[in-house]
């Protein structure tokens, strides 16, 4: 059985289609490429957290406001939030109910340090969403931010567990979290750490 070759890759032509298109991009978002410029002279990349960089594109889109899947770029243009990042994966953007509970708190304070009786309220409430069969969870402790998130994970599963090597899902987001940083050598392999930043790596 005879099989016909896969046609070559035009490179030439996947070169200019795509800066075709990254001038489209820049054509059609004057504002946000002013409001990154304007980022650059205090920021790395003009964003305030180094991965909103890694989009496509020169610059990041620059939101303007945000409700439900959508948002609005500084550009008046409207985008359909095709990952709505973290918070938003879980509501949607700016949910009525979840806005009116914010302004309340705020109103009281939000950065005082400690608890206050809310939080017992959610923990008791997660319980019972997630307390029956046996993964049963029935203690709780809350994070701020993915890396706090992970951060916590690893330490609980190295101290439950005594093991300490971790896998770390490539192309997923982990947190700022030196443990699940990996950097790759020239042929694809983890090049080992050792030392006191991030995770010792043992001998294989």
């Amino acid at each position: 059985m005879t099989t016909t070759p896969a046609p070559a890759v035009d490179r030439d032509l996947l070169a200019r289609l795509h800066a075709a298109e990254t001038q489209r991009f820049v054509d059609a978002h004057p504002a946000c490429a002013r409001l990154a410029e304007a980022g650059r002279a205090h920021m790395p990349y003009g964003v305030p957290m180094s991965w909103m960089a890694k989009w496509p594109g020169p610059f990041a889109v620059h939101v303007q406001e945000a409700s439900g899947a959508r948002f609005t770029c500084a550009d008046g243009i409207e985008h359909a939030d095709l990952c709505l990042g973290d918070t938003g994966a879980m509501s949607g953007h700016a949910p009525a109910a979840t806005v009116a509970a914010v302004t309340a708190q705020a109103s009281r304070g939000l950065t005082s340090m400690l608890p206050t009786a809310d939080a017992a309220v959610v923990a008791a409430e997660l319980s019972s969403r997630f307390g029956a069969g046996p993964s049963r969870v029935d203690r709780w402790q809350f994070t701020l931010t993915a890396t706090d998130a992970n951060r916590h994970v690893l330490r609980y599963a190295r101290h439950l567990t005594g093991r300490p090597r971790v896998v770390v899902m490539d192309f997923c987001y982990h947190g700022s979290v030196d443990e699940a940083f990996a950097t790759l050598d020239t042929h694809g392999g983890v090049v080992p750490r050792r030392g006191t930043i991030g995770a010792p790596v043992p001998p294989t």
